[in-house]
């Protein structure tokens, strides 16, 4: 237990130096190639919420999370290719294998980051953050996953759909191109998996590891260093620019408008979180 949670410690670690490497030098990331960088950096993430979630519900409890994410997030995903419903008509555009039009590094997105999500709302609003609760918890906390997740998207769609253009909608609306319909669909997605989570919860208890201040400390700070690349972009600011829906949007602009986006959704809950885990006694 002690080895995996100090590899936690390093997988966090090595997270801050890719995106701070990419963001500081960026000729040195390019020399290494962007997508590989950013393929690295969701490798180590997706590494973290394994480990991460084992060391706290146990493999069993581990494997139901990252099924339930994976296939209500690869059949919404999909519908939402096929049909426009519930994220907008939109097109991936990552190279690659795209089973029905999905890439997998999209689904990975929806593991990672609702595992993370996921473990901020059980911190900010249950008496103690490892204790698998029933009653009106088990549909609140949920909800608030849903929003700490929809925040994440409202910072990270544009940037995907503009400076790196890994998907496109066929109405891009909105300030910066990504369409109302992308952010109430995640808000969906995100509500439909936390729900069936909360649902099957109480088949896998938290073990002991999971009622110490650190193992959610962990997953606090990973969710705040999602932020890294947003706001290492404003040392070095984006050139060019994109058209989307007829309005020319300056990549620079995009990521300033994300950094500020960034500040009352990812920093705002994860410094909630924070306050929450330090203002209550451990559980252990």
């Amino acid at each position: 237990m002690k080895l995996l949670n100090a590899m936690c410690w390093v997988l966090l670690a090595l997270t801050l130096l890719a995106a701070v490497v990419m963001a500081v030098r960026p000729s040195l990331a390019a020399q290494a190639g962007a997508a590989q960088m950013a393929l690295l950096i969701v490798f180590v993430i997706i590494v973290f919420v394994i480990v991460h979630a084992w060391l706290g519900y146990s493999a069993r409890g581990m494997a139901a999370f990252v099924v339930i994410a994976g296939v209500v997030a690869f059949a919404l995903e999909a519908i939402g290719v096929a049909t426009g419903f519930p994220f907008g008509s939109y097109t991936h555009h990552l190279p690659g294998l795209k089973p029905l039009g999905v890439p997998p590094v999209a689904i990975a997105g929806w593991i990672m980051f609702g595992y993370l999500a996921w473990a901020l709302a059980r911190v900010i609003l249950r008496p103690f953050a490892s204790v698998v609760v029933g009653g009106a918890e088990r549909f609140t906390t949920p909800i608030v996953a849903t929003f700490i997740l929809g925040g994440y998207d409202l910072v990270y769609d544009p940037i995907g759909a503009t400076a790196h253009d890994w998907y496109s909608y066929d109405h891009p609306t909105g300030a910066l191109g990504v369409p109302l319909t992308n952010f109430l669909g995640w808000l969906l997605t995100g509500w439909l998996i936390f729900q069936l989570v909360a649902l099957v919860e109480t088949r896998f208890p938290a073990r002991t590891v999971a009622q110490s201040r650190g193992y959610w400390l962990l997953a606090c700070l990973f969710w705040l260093s999602t932020t890294t690349q947003v706001f290492t972009s404003l040392i070095h600011p984006a050139v060019g620019s994109v058209v989307r829906g007829g309005k020319t949007i300056q990549i620079a602009d995009v990521y300033e408008s994300c950094a500020s986006a960034a500040v009352f959704t990812i920093v705002l809950t994860g410094i909630m979180a924070l306050v929450r885990l330090y203002s209550r006694p451990s559980a252990s």
